[in-house]
């Protein structure tokens, strides 16, 4: 009579906890659907702006600049894109540069990730995005080593890397997208060149303070 009554209160016990578990995992209480509160928007499309070498910043002299250019020919095959930014080097001029824009793209939002539409021919360099961050510190953010050939659509969370909070009160700071630095590789073969191309840049943002509706959940 004992067992038998052990047994049924065991059964008890493990259904009680496979329904709480379907119940917890189907419908997480403290999970918060932030989906449809982002948009998109674009940083910089290189359709209305000229870039060249006074854009370039790079320690050796300028006959060591490689060659940025607005080009109508390299377009990304996702978007209509009428022009984008092409930038070649050769191994003679095999350096590390920065891009930077002349009116850097600014937000006081939240910016959770930066999309890029680039192309590249394996040419083994490094690409990084240079941020300016609430604690006005530059961020040096690694986006890509271009070791792919062909269009290739690259997302950059930004979620966790850089300070978005303001830190004085009542004033909104912004986060600043500067441009980009290239590393080149440790050596590369002479005769070769590398080619990269970076057409629209878009940005995922929201409003970077949030309150639920019905709720006073302050969401950062």
């Amino acid at each position: 009579m004992g067992q038998r009554r052990i047994g049924e209160n065991n059964r008890l016990l493990i259904f009680g906890l496979s329904l709480f578990g379907s119940l917890f995992f189907s419908n997480p209480i403290s999970t918060k659907d932030l989906s449809g509160i982002y948009k998109e928007i674009v940083v910089q499309d290189f359709e209305t702006e000229n870039f060249g070498e006074e854009n370039v910043k790079a320690k050796l002299g300028p006959d060591f600049i490689p060659e940025v250019r607005i080009s109508s020919v390299f377009r990304t095959p996702e978007r209509e894109s009428e022009k984008s930014l092409y930038v070649e080097l050769s191994a003679e001029k095999n350096q590390s540069f920065q891009i930077l824009f002349k009116n850097p793209w600014s937000s006081k939002e939240f910016v959770k990730e930066f999309k890029f539409h680039m192309y590249a021919n394996e040419g083994g360099g490094s690409l990084f995005v240079l941020l300016r961050d609430s604690s006005l510190d530059q961020k040096k953010i690694l986006l890509t080593h271009f070791n792919f050939s062909g269009w290739k659509v690259l997302s950059l969370d930004i979620t966790r890397k850089v300070r978005q909070d303001d830190l004085v009160t009542h004033k909104n700071s912004e986060l600043v997208f500067l441009g980009f630095l290239y590393e080149a590789p440790f050596e590369r073969k002479r005769g070769t060149r590398e080619v990269f191309v970076i057409d629209d840049i878009l940005a995922k943002t929201r409003p970077k303070y949030l309150l639920f509706p019905g709720e006073k959940a302050l969401v950062k």
